[in-house]
């Protein structure tokens, strides 16, 4: 994400808009460009389910969990978030995406950094709204906007990290997606009535290392594309891939380990073991058949088909318990 030599991103000039296009209409062909619900909405509702009942699973008080009024707020909410994520992200690239990337709509003009900026403060206003009943729920979602915010000042205000720090930008990004766990995780504290748990806190770090093997399996390549930033540049592309099967492993050991106990319904969690089948998958393509780029359909449906999961080993955790 080279975010060198920026120029004017305010001015005039906006070839991507048409004749009589108000803030609505340019929102909406922004969010079909960049954020299509087809693909978004799926992936909110699957991690809001499965990053709650993860926790709920992690979590030595609690035998089974199932979803609520809660947390249909907490899928609504992570919809919303995501979307200001994705303009967060896309402000912040931008300058990279007028060279490498031009059909992006905010690349290419389709909307302004104004508008987003209208769109993140409003969808701000919206999520605190929606979880103003759960004040500690609000209380970490409103740690993770405001991070996510000071990572967005940082980068306009005093271009760090550089784009090309493509490491540094990892570790310094990372803590949101810790901080979107810990929200689900909260909710689900909300809805019980306990208070936080170490174990329970396990179930963050296992959703995380679950996303872990995505974000490394969709930057590993042997072959990148002209001004394509990869981690494959950085540590090597063996060393990426093995970086993106060892967390989708330690995702599912980590589980089972922490729940390895005999005062609960334990069988049902080692259903977590068969979405590990794609990473399998993918790690035969990528070495056995030599593909120049890691499968991204079989990292992307690991880390769905593991929210799915931890759901429903949560509900069977439930019925065995009752």
């Amino acid at each position: 994400m080279d975010r060198g030599g920026r120029g004017e991103r305010y001015g005039p000039q906006r070839p991507g808009h048409q004749p009589g296009d108000g803030l609505i209409r340019r929102l909406s062909r922004y969010v079909a460009g960049s954020y299509p619900p087809k693909a978004y909405v799926p992936y909110a509702v699957l991690w809001a389910l499965g990053g709650a009942a993860v926790c709920a699973i992690a979590d030595v008080r609690i035998d089974g969990w199932l979803p609520d009024v809660g947390t249909l707020v907490s899928a609504l909410t992570l919809l919303v978030n995501l979307l200001m994520m994705r303009a967060i992200d896309d402000i912040r690239d931008l300058d990279y995406d007028r060279t490498h990337n031009p059909d992006r709509p905010l690349a290419r003009g389709v909307v302004g950094v104004r508008d987003l900026g209208v769109m993140i403060a409003a969808g701000t206003v919206l999520v605190l709204a929606l979880n103003a009943w759960r004040w500690p729920v609000l209380c970490v979602l409103a740690a993770q906007l405001g991070y996510a915010f000071a990572l967005l000042w940082a980068d306009q205000r005093l271009r760090w990290p550089a784009g090309d720090a493509l490491l540094v930008g990892f570790v310094v990004s990372f803590p949101v997606q810790l901080l979107i766990n810990a929200f689900l995780y909260a909710g689900v504290l909300h809805s019980t009535g306990l208070a936080p748990s170490w174990s329970g806190a396990v179930g963050i770090v296992v959703s995380a290392l679950a996303f872990l093997h995505l974000e490394f399996g969709r930057k590993t390549t042997r072959q990148p594309r002209p001004g394509e930033r990869t981690y494959s540049q950085a540590l090597g592309a063996p060393a990426t891939a093995a970086l993106a099967v060892g967390a989708a492993l330690a995702s599912v050991v980590l589980l089972l380990v922490t729940t390895a106990r005999d005062d609960a319904p334990y069988w049902p969690v080692w259903l977590v073991v068969l979405p590990l089948a794609l990473p399998a998958l993918g790690a035969r393509r990528f070495w056995a058949d030599r593909q120049p780029r890691w499968p991204y359909a079989s990292a992307a449906m690991f880390l769905l088909g593991t929210f799915a999961t931890y759901q429903l080993v949560s509900i069977l955790q439930e019925v065995a318990s009752a």
